[in-house]
């Protein structure tokens, strides 16, 4: 594997992810601080444009361009890792692979970005290398400069490139596939609504654990938090680009649930934290620090939804993605909607 052809994939992968994502890449622009002078519109839109032609410039065949190219993917890598270290710890995701990379920058994003940078120097090694042993010419597969012996040089990038895919991987909202979407039957003291006719069959459900998050200053488990009734628990990220969407609408969603009360896990305090769109109320957030809330109720990625009855058992969900956390929602308030007003009727009858 060429280290140039190596970093070329991740350029077309990060583009084509950009491009395809619904979340405007100023946005990114801004959470990340990107510079002044760098931060703007316009470069914002061509963005994904231009890591694509980096992409093509990277498996061009012409010797004198590939130092060139090799140097600007350095730059570019160097950039992502300075950005990327000055916004770990703040909870925002760096989009870098568009809503793939919803998760809040860590440590291994951090990694992450480190191999690519190393991918990205010895691509330009590989540029030199190649100018040198073959002068201005025309060349398909840049590790012929290198001669017979290219076996390490091979193992070595693609080893690299392995692990940083992994780390992508990680940082990826689950797959929707995997999502139970319809809330559960009547949980027993929960106000957890039943299904409509015809919905078919229930989700599976399972207990969920007893753990704590902070509400208010105060410490409360999850079993004492559903006492009242039941709980719709949302993993959302203020720097989140995917969780956007689901917070935008969150006052409309809220609302529409009516006794069903909507509970928001943060990865760190922020209460009121202001969004490009929207804010999240204070009263929904729940501190989940350690994250351990979250990982015990299978909400492993940003945005996640799931609904807890009070019986201690969950109700429906985990759903992973804006879209899939929205239609959840809406969903369930679409139950409440249609068996809270039949039930009020039947308690009235004679």
């Amino acid at each position: 594997m060429s280290a140039l052809w190596a970093v070329a994939l991740i350029m077309l992968f990060s583009g084509a992810a950009k491009l395809r994502s619904r979340e405007d890449v100023g946005a990114v622009f801004t959470r990340l601080k990107v510079p002044a002078p760098w931060n703007d519109a316009r470069l914002a839109r061509a963005f994904p444009w231009l890591e694509l032609l980096l992409a093509l410039a990277l498996v061009q065949p012409f010797t004198v361009l590939r130092p060139l190219v090799g140097l600007a993917a350095v730059a570019l890598f160097v950039a992502f890792l300075v950005l990327v270290v000055r916004a770990t710890g703040d909870g925002v995701s760096c989009g870098c692979f568009g809503e793939a990379s919803a998760a809040p920058i860590t440590g291994q994003t951090v990694v992450r970005n480190v191999l690519f940078l190393l991918l990205a120097v010895m691509a330009l090694f590989e540029g030199v290398a190649s100018l040198a042993v073959h002068g201005i010419a025309t060349e398909w597969l840049p590790l012929t400069a290198f001669g017979e012996d290219v076996t390490a040089w091979t193992v070595v990038v693609t080893l690299l490139l392995a692990a940083a895919a992994v780390l992508v991987g990680r940082e990826s909202v689950p797959a929707a596939a995997s999502a139970v979407p319809v809330p559960a039957a009547g949980v027993p003291g929960s106000a957890a609504p039943a299904p409509a006719e015809g919905q078919g069959d229930e989700p599976e459900r399972r207990p969920f654990p007893v753990a704590a998050v902070q509400q208010g200053g105060a410490f409360v488990t999850l079993h004492q938090l559903v006492i009242p009734g039941a709980v719709v628990a949302l993993r959302l990220s203020v720097g989140c680009g995917s969780c956007s969407a689901v917070i935008a609408r969150l006052p409309e969603l809220v609302e529409r649930l009516g006794p069903i009360r909507v509970r928001v896990l943060m990865p760190q305090t922020v209460p009121g934290g202001e969004l490009r769109h929207g804010t999240i109320p204070a009263e929904l957030v729940l501190e989940d620090p350690a994250g351990a809330a979250a990982g015990g109720l299978g909400l492993t990625g940003f945005p996640s939804a799931v609904l807890l009855g009070a019986d201690g058992m969950t109700a429906g969900g985990p759903v992973f993605g804006a879209d899939e956390v929205i239609a959840f929602l809406e969903e369930i308030g679409e139950i409440v909607a249609t068996e809270l007003p039949a039930a009020a009727e039947g308690s009235h009858r004679p």
